[in-house]
């Protein structure tokens, strides 16, 4: 009996010091790209600002609505479950919001974003909101869930990248998946040091572990 105490003891520490790492290194990763999204607050946009398509100015109001529903998600299931991820990946999704916040000022097109949390104007990525907070019903879920988040955000971003040549929309853009990629690194992590791996729903296997090696 004894031999086994100490057997459990040691797979529950051994446990325990994989979550921590895991956490850990996403708190180096969380704190390099925070640095990189308060550069984004100050930089001069240069291009035409009178010269966007509309594929350009629907992207740009999607992006602010996608932006808000992550941050908005991630404070929700910190707020129920405490894990540091979520606070730490909140803080990186306001300042990309408030990127492409600065991109529809500088572009003149009206802020769709409301600023009630969990509040949208369209209501598909309301009904998103509804869907994804009841679907975190347990910590694994909700972290789940912060993954599918970042996997509609990076198709959405390469997307959007595509369909535009706007010097300052594509530096933005590219900042904002540079980010989704690391968020779905750390919401991945953290699973696995929990005994859980993610599958992906939108991107392929193979996608996937490009971005996660």
């Amino acid at each position: 009996m004894k031999t086994t105490n100490l057997f459990l003891a040691a797979m529950l520490s051994f446990a325990l010091m994989s979550c921590n790492d895991s956490i850990a290194a996403t708190d180096l990763e969380m704190s390099s790209e925070l640095s990189a999204d308060q550069q984004l607050q100050t930089m001069e946009f240069t291009s035409d600002s009178t010269s966007l398509s509309q594929v350009e100015r629907d992207g740009l109001i999607l992006m602010r609505e996608e932006e808000k529903l992550a941050g908005d998600v991630y404070a929700y299931f910190y707020e129920k479950y405490a894990l540091r991820p979520f606070t730490n990946i909140n803080k990186s999704e306001v300042q990309h919001s408030n990127a492409v916040l600065r991109l529809l000022t500088y572009f003149g097109i009206p802020d769709p974003a409301l600023t009630e949390t969990g509040k949208f104007s369209n209501p598909d990525i309301q009904a998103l909101y509804n869907k994804l907070t009841a679907d975190g019903n347990t910590a694994e879920n909700a972290l789940a869930v912060g993954a599918f988040i970042e996997e509609y955000d990076i198709a959405d971003l390469r997307k959007l990248i595509a369909e535009t040549q706007n010097a300052d929309i594509k530096m933005v853009y590219t900042n904002l998946l540079n980010g989704s990629y690391n968020h779905i690194k750390a919401f991945t992590r953290v699973l696995a040091g929990r005994g859980v791996t993610y599958t992906p729903q939108i991107l392929t296997v193979e996608e996937l572990n490009d971005i996660l090696n």
